[in-house]
Formats: C-alpha cells, sequence, structure tokens
C-alpha cells in the first residue's frame, strides 16, 4: 500500500513553516491568546472561549481558528494569513480544503513547545455529537505525553517507535538518537508523521508503513517506545484504539516479539492494559509475559478500573452519545464472558540482558509523577545491578546516600499526660518520599529514618548499622535481620543510592 503524505515534498513544507514561525505560531503564543485551558477545551469540544479568544481576526487569530479550533474562515483571511505559500498551495498540498469563499483544514497543527518550538500534525478531536473515523489519527494526549515524560533519554544510535501515530515519540527520540524509524498500520499516521518530521525539519527519522514489527525485520535498535492500542474491549472499529486480539493479547505479543529487536542493554517501554482475571493474582498472570524473553521487566500500574467504568471512560472519548447505550452493553458482557473483574493500565519498562538471570517486578503506582522521570526508571535497573553485586551483608562495604530528591515526612499527635512534665507529641508514622521523578514512598520506623540519616556517603553501612545499634543498645546481628532487607527495598526503591566517588 503506498503511503499517503501532505505537500509535494520538504522545500514546500518548509514554505508553510515560514508562514507559521511569521505569525508567532508557537506554544507561548497559543496559550496566551486561547489561554491556559486552551486544549481542555479542545478535548471537550467548547469552541465559544477559543472563537471568542479569536475574534480580533489578526494573522495569528486566523491560523489558529484554521489548525487548532478547527473552523472555516473566509478565503481573504486565508490569503492574508496562509502567506508566503499561497493558499492553493495549501490546498492542492492536502491541508486545506476550499469551498467557495470558506477554508478549513483538513488536519490540527498543534505547537507542542519544548525542548523545541515543534510543530504536531494530526486530526482534529471528535465534535460532541458526531462520530470520527476509522483512521483517525490522535493528536497529542495524556498518555502520548506520559509516555514521552517516562522515557529513558540517553544517547543512543537507534530507536524504532512502533505505532507512532502522529510521530510524537519518534520526535523526541530524534533529539538523542542517531537514526530513528517510526511505523504505523494507519497511512494516515504515516502521513501526519512525515509532514510532523518535515515541518519541524527532523532529518534523522524514517517513517515506514506497517503492521507491529514487519517493517522491522532483522533490525536491531538500543530504544523501542509503543503506545499501542492497548484498549480491551470488544471493538474493532478504530486503529489507535482497537486490536484484532482478544483481551490483552496484543501487550503481551509486544512483551513477547520485543526483545529480538533489542540490542544487549536496550530498552523497550510500552503502555499497556491487562485483565485482572477473577482468581488470579494480575502481577502473577504478567509474570508469564515475560518468562524466557531474556529482559528484565518493571511493571507499573498506573490504574485499576472496575469494566464499567474502563467501558465509559474510552465510550465517552470515541462515540456520539447516540451509540453508547448498545455499545456499552456489548463491553460489558465481553467483560463477563472474559471473567475480567478490572482493567489495569500502565507503563512497561523492558531490558534486554546479555548475561544472568532476568528478573520481574510489578507494582502499584497510582502516584502522581513529575515530568520527566525516564531517569529514575534507568537508575532503577542500574540500582538492581548494583544489588545484585552487593547482595546480603556485601552491601555493609558500600557507603549509601539519601538521594537528593527524598524527605521525611513526619505524623505525630498528642502524646500521654505527662503529668508535671509538658504534653509532648507522639511520632506514628514516618515516609520516606521522592519530590521528583517516579515519586515513591517508602513507610520506616524511627530506626530504619535514623539510619536513612546516617548514610551521608562518607562512612559504610556496615559502620552506620553498628553506630546505630550501639546508641539503641540493641545486638547488631538483631539489627542487621531486621534492617538490612527494608535498606535493600530503599536501595531497590531509589530512595538511598550508593555514594558516588
Amino acid at each position: 500500500m503506498s503511503r499517503m503524505r501532505y505537500f509535494d515534498g520538504p522545500d514546500t513544507v518548509r514554505r508553510a513553516r515560514q508562514c507559521l514561525d511569521d505569525a508567532g505560531f508557537t506554544l507561548d503564543a497559543v496559550t496566551e491568546r486561547l489561554g491556559t485551558h486552551a486544549f481542555a477545551h479542545l478535548a471537550l469540544g467548547e469552541l465559544a472561549p477559543l472563537l471568542r479568544a479569536t475574534r480580533a481576526g489578526d494573522r495569528l487569530d486566523t491560523l489558529l481558528r484554521l489548525f487548532v479550533v478547527g473552523v472555516p474562515v473566509s478565503l481573504v483571511e486565508a490569503r492574508a494569513a496562509l502567506t508566503p505559500l499561497s493558499v492553493e498551495g495549501w490546498e492542492t498540498g492536502g491541508v486545506v480544503a476550499v469551498d467557495a469563499a470558506e477554508v478549513t483544514s483538513r488536519i490540527a497543527i498543534r505547537p507542542l513547545g519544548e525542548p523545541a518550538d515543534w510543530l504536531i500534525a494530526h486530526d482534529f478531536a471528535r465534535p460532541a455529537e458526531t462520530a470520527i473515523a476509522g483512521d483517525h489519527v490522535l493528536g497529542v494526549s495524556a498518555s502520548t505525553m506520559a509516555l514521552a515524560g517516562a522515557t529513558i533519554r540517553r544517547d543512543i544510535s537507534t530507536a524504532f517507535d512502533l505505532g507512532t501515530g502522529c510521530g510524537v515519540q519518534a520526535l523526541h527520540a530524534s533529539v538523542h538518537s542517531d537514526q530513528v524509524v517510526a511505523s504505523d498500520l494507519n497511512p494516515r499516521a504515516t502521513a501526519c508523521a512525515t509532514l510532523t518530521m518535515e515541518i519541524n525539519e527532523v532529518s534523522n527519522v524514517a517513517i515506514r508503513h506497517g503492521d507491529l514489527f514487519g517493517p522491522v525485520d532483522g533490525e536491531r535498535f538500543d530504544l523501542v517506545v509503543a503506545n499501542p492500542p492497548f484498549v480491551i474491549s470488544p471493538s474493532h472499529r478504530y486503529l489507535f484504539r482497537d486490536s484484532e486480539l482478544a483481551v490483552d493479547e496484543l501487550c503481551r505479543q509486544l512483551v513477547r516479539s520485543a526483545p529480538v529487536l533489542l540490542t544487549d542493554g536496550g530498552h523497550c517501554q510500552l503502555l499497556a492494559s491487562w485483565a485482572h482475571v477473577a482468581g488470579e493474582d494480575w502481577r502473577d498472570r504478567l509474570g508469564t509475559w515475560f518468562e524466557d524473553t531474556g529482559c528484565d521487566a518493571l511493571v507499573l500500574e498506573r490504574e485499576a478500573l472496575e469494566p464499567s467504568a474502563h467501558a465509559a471512560s474510552w465510550l465517552r472519548q470515541t462515540e456520539p452519545p447516540g451509540r453508547w447505550q448498545p455499545e456499552y452493553d456489548e463491553w460489558m458482557a465481553y467483560y463477563e464472558l472474559h471473567r475480567i473483574e478490572a482493567v489495569g493500565f500502565g507503563l512497561i519498562t523492558m531490558r534486554k540482558r546479555a548475561a544472568g538471570s532476568p528478573w520481574f517486578r510489578a507494582e502499584e503506582a497510582s502516584q502522581d509523577w513529575s515530568m520527566p522521570c525516564g531517569d529514575h526508571l534507568g537508575a532503577a535497573f542500574e540500582l538492581a545491578d548494583f544489588l545484585d553485586g552487593s547482595p546480603g551483608e556485601r552491601l555493609f562495604d558500600v557507603a549509601l546516600r539519601v538521594a537528593p530528591d527524598v524527605v521525611l515526612d513526619e505524623r505525630a499527635q498528642p502524646g500521654p499526660d505527662g503529668g508535671s512534665e509538658p504534653r509532648g507529641w507522639l511520632v506514628t508514622d514516618r515516609v520516606l518520599r521522592q519530590t521528583a521523578g517516579l515519586r515513591r514512598e517508602g513507610q520506616v520506623d524511627g530506626v530504619i529514618a535514623a539510619i536513612a540519616a546516617a548514610c551521608d556517603g562518607t562512612r559504610p553501612l556496615g559502620a552506620v548499622f553498628a553506630e546505630i545499634a550501639a546508641a539503641a543498645g540493641t545486638d547488631a546481628s538483631d539489627l542487621t535481620r531486621a534492617a538490612l532487607p527494608v535498606v535493600q527495598r530503599l536501595v531497590e526503591r531509589g530512595l538511598l543510592l550508593p555514594a558516588v566517588g
């Protein structure tokens, strides 16, 4: 199947970009003109605030109405705003349609902002009362930005963006990768992604059409990222949302197939959904996905929704009200058939091992993450390597330090009446908490809090334990049995780190 494209080549795209640049079409300008809630209004189909904000009708207003709000403008306004490329040039390029005295954009062009003044080409959001096409190309969604913010960003040779959509993940990967391949089954998505690359003058991303790993058969990558159609439902209507495979089988197959594409030490990161099946622990069920893959795996479950909430959420986003009830009943019957008690959603991160025994960890991670957090995820694998190399009491030979983004929160309540002594406060709860990245937490008692405080990176952990045991009048071996596993867990979660240098 031949791939669609917008415009006739990079030279014409550069003229289109000049038009947008000359008008100050940037994220800052959009936010200043339309307000900080502009994209929330768009997602909900609330155009009135955006039309009022662009009523003055200057050049930027016209471009915002065309490419962000998605409403027609007059031909006279369009001719003035779209220069140096003529309206006819935009029309021939497939970006706008001209109908009598009006011009309408066929696609949205959205400023993305940092780390550059990027522009993203995609389809407009669905009006509230209408259906969207099966080959609809999503724009910059919450999941898009979540994956971009959680991706491990290290200088690498090669990256692969599977199911690129409008090209956001490939665009981010282009900054720290020598070469990027981005593919999609949807020809309209590859057209949008091609325009996204060309309008940003990104030359190290190759856009390919095809399904799953077919477009990169035999190639190897240091990073694979994917935001696949992970929604668990009986529907096969939308390429961006639905899989032909049952339940969560697509995500399982991606996990099983990704390792052959990875270089040793390479990472695969994907957003995924998985079923919580009656009578099965979701962690045990997911653990089977990674058996014999040769990869370490960290699964972070961001949420687990009841089937009714999962169905309602996606139907609300994709279907007009008239299709709601029959669709909802079909979805709920599907969940009952497959004994699905909840639908989990989260981030899977894998690392291909060159040697040694792979590990698997799955944890609930519904806390707010501070983006970007890719460095924290990368560190999780490095800290696992460190603990493998310092098992048990061998950790006593290492100097540890509290991670720079960690604080100790304490909760206290009034203590017992002290008679003639002033009544004080009794600490009832202590939590070590990250203030950046994954923002993990670890509940500790007074002894562990004291050990953590003494870990200043200047002396080995064994000396810290000896000091704390002496101060508490506790047998050192008893302290080791009770506290060492907790300290290891704090290291695993990045709350304590090996000292550098």
